[in-house]
């Protein structure tokens, strides 16, 4: 082990057929493959995860490691990864990812200036796709640094993680914790530079409406990063609103109490709710000819949005911080 230099941790929880995918590719790296080991952290898998896990690591003459903790979430489990890396430098991708075969190799002369503490890469979805109608897609595409240090694909200094405290549990869902790590350890004077050529691909996930709406309980996670954050304050509209998505379902509430009552702001409310939404989700690019549909997709969003600002509230109320 005192050879290796890069430790690369993988969460996971229930995705074996991606995992095996994703370890198909680390185990691919053109960088030498003594210098590096493989940490899988299982977050409490029942799908056969664990004996696949061994099987591999029986017939492979490579390091993987293989940790299997009860179910506390991928912070938890990237925090177990990161206490028993051998690395100096610990990369991080997930289970639904790929990466390139120069994954390694590219990443690690950034770090040859002192003051970078990490790296995050350029990812692209794996394949192109189109949205349908009654089906919400979830992939990742960073082509630039937008402050958000996704984990599936990044590299930071074993030592910055130490000293920052590694990723925050109290995040309840795997939603901002790699976020509010990439800015607690640039509060700490470190750089997280861009590799353009530090590349990886992200799976294309298909829910169905129904998942997507219960997945939204993670917005409240985003009250408690700009909590944790006020300089972020700075980037919202009116100093609290963070999703101009959610400035329509307002207004539209607005305007059916306001008709409830008899009230004639509604004709106030309504057609500002119009405006907000075509805001929203109409005029998002110049594509002129997409403008009807989007004008028709109007029940599709309006239900998510609505939704989503629920548990924006409600994390307002729950960290007593207003976001929405």
């Amino acid at each position: 082990m005192d050879n290796i230099k890069v430790s690369i941790v993988i969460p996971t929880y229930n995705r074996k057929e991606s995992l095996k995918e994703t370890l198909d590719s680390l185990l691919n790296q053109t960088y030498p493959e003594d210098r590096y080991e493989i940490i899988v952290c299982d977050d409490g898998s029942v799908d056969g995860t664990e004996e696949m896990m061994s099987e591999l690591i029986r017939e492979s003459p490579r390091v993987i490691r293989y940790l299997k903790q009860e179910n506390r979430g991928p912070a938890s489990a990237r925090n177990l990864g990161i206490s028993i890396a051998a690395g100096e430098i610990v990369g991080f991708t997930d289970d639904d990812c790929t990466i390139s075969r120069e994954w390694i190799e590219k990443a690690l002369p950034y770090f040859d200036c002192e003051e970078v503490g990490g790296v995050i890469g350029y990812t692209l979805p794996r394949e192109a796709y189109t949205e349908k109608v009654f089906e919400a897609v979830h992939t990742l595409q960073i082509t630039e640094d937008e402050g958000s240090y996704a984990t599936c694909n990044i590299f930071y200094k074993k030592n910055v993680l130490i000293e920052v405290g590694g990723f925050d549990t109290t995040f309840g869902m795997a939603f901002c914790e790699d976020t509010d790590l990439g800015l607690r350890i640039k509060e700490k004077n470190y750089r997280i530079c861009f590799g353009k050529n530090v590349l990886a691909y992200h799976a294309i996930g298909h829910r169905s409406i129904v998942k997507h709406l219960k997945s939204l309980r993670k917005y409240e996670s985003v009250v408690l990063l700009h909590k944790k954050h006020p300089e972020l304050k700075k980037n919202l509209f009116l100093g609290f609103i963070h999703n101009k998505k959610h400035i329509y379902p307002v207004l539209t509430l607005l305007s059916i109490v306001s008709y409830a009552y008899g009230s004639s702001y509604m004709y106030l409310f309504l057609p500002a709710a119009v405006l907000s939404y075509s805001w929203a989700h109409v005029f998002i690019n110049l594509r002129i000819k997409m403008y009807p549909f989007r004008i028709l997709m109007v029940v599709k969003h309006f239900v998510p949005d609505t939704v989503r600002l629920y548990y924006a509230i409600r994390g307002s109320i729950r960290y007593k911080y207003l976001l929405i």
